[in-house]
């Protein structure tokens, strides 16, 4: 534990400034309530680094080192491509965060796991950012065939309705529908207790720098809307998570995780956490990027 029994090393002295290129995809830019930009904003440009946001595949502005902050599940190749021309890209080998890419104990109907299982898209936030691209893009006649699905059975078309993750008591049990959606995915229900209480643990952490927040609820699925009780900002990483980042080659995210029999089963692992207006306590994140901000300090040398 650092001096004065903070769970966090000490700041680091920063004697180089450098340029950050941030490299955004066309449709989304640099929004300002994501994580990324309150630690760039707030923490790097004050100490004299020059961000720099760049939005869409034109000719990339000159950097000392570049953030590849996409902000969909999929990044298209040549947003790689884009970040492979700086000497060093932060998540420039993050191709996507898949439920199929990150999670290794999915299910499938012949398995012969038959537990309680959770039901969820494929896709990170239900696909939500995927939907609102796709109704941009979309001509009239794609349009009024997308209304047409909201008033629909959203299991017509391989969907969770209200795109709310699904419980199913029995894998067994689990729809048959579901199993022929490519866009859906069973996982175990994997839970984690604190007393009377359900808890989710979210590990932020960019560079050699990060923290830990746990949410606590009364359901088994624990979201930020059920929350009743958050645990102090730690840094109890086990490392066997931390050994699961470097495989799926994270410089920068959050992961969502439960302790279950003493091992960390991952649920979702995104590289652009957005909190915006929606985060539970604005000095817990403003805690969070301070400790993140701190990262940046591995890439100086």
């Amino acid at each position: 534990m650092a001096a004065g029994g903070s769970p966090f090393p000490a700041p680091r002295p920063i004697d180089r400034r450098i340029a950050i290129a941030v490299l955004t995809h066309a449709d989304l830019g640099f929004d300002p309530g994501t994580t990324l930009a309150r630690i760039a904003l707030e923490h790097w440009a004050p100490a004299g680094h020059r961000i720099l946001p760049h939005r869409g595949l034109g000719p990339p502005p000159p950097a000392d080192l570049a953030i590849l902050h996409i902000g969909y599940t999929v990044t298209p190749e040549p947003y790689l491509e884009l970040a492979a021309r700086y000497p060093r890209a932060i998540n420039g080998a993050v191709a996507d965060t898949l439920k199929r890419s990150v999670c290794t104990d999915l299910v499938g109907p012949d398995d012969a796991y038959d537990g309680p299982v959770i039901v969820k898209t494929d896709l990170n936030h239900a696909g939500k950012p995927e939907a609102r691209r796709r109704w941009r893009e979309a001509g009239a006649l794609e349009r009024m065939w997308l209304r047409l699905e909201r008033r629909l059975p959203p299991r017509w078309f391989g969907q969770l309705k209200g795109n709310r993750y699904r419980v199913v008591k029995r894998k067994s049990a689990v729809p048959g529908w579901v199993w022929r959606a490519p866009g859906l995915v069973v996982q175990p229900l994997h839970t984690e207790r604190h007393g009377d209480l359900y808890a989710i643990n979210q590990w932020y952490f960019f560079g050699d720098r990060d923290c830990m927040s746990t949410m606590l609820g009364r359901k088994p699925v624990v979201k930020l809307a059920n929350t009743v009780w958050r645990l102090p900002l730690h840094c109890d990483v086990p490392d066997a998570l931390r050994r699961r980042r470097a495989e799926l080659k994270f410089d920068y995210g959050k992961f969502d995780f439960v302790m279950e029999n003493g091992a960390p089963i991952l649920f979702d692992a995104n590289s652009t956490p957005h909190e915006g207006r929606e985060f539970p306590t604005p000095p817990r994140e403003t805690a969070i990027c301070v400790a993140l901000a701190e990262g940046l300090g591995a890439y100086l040398s």
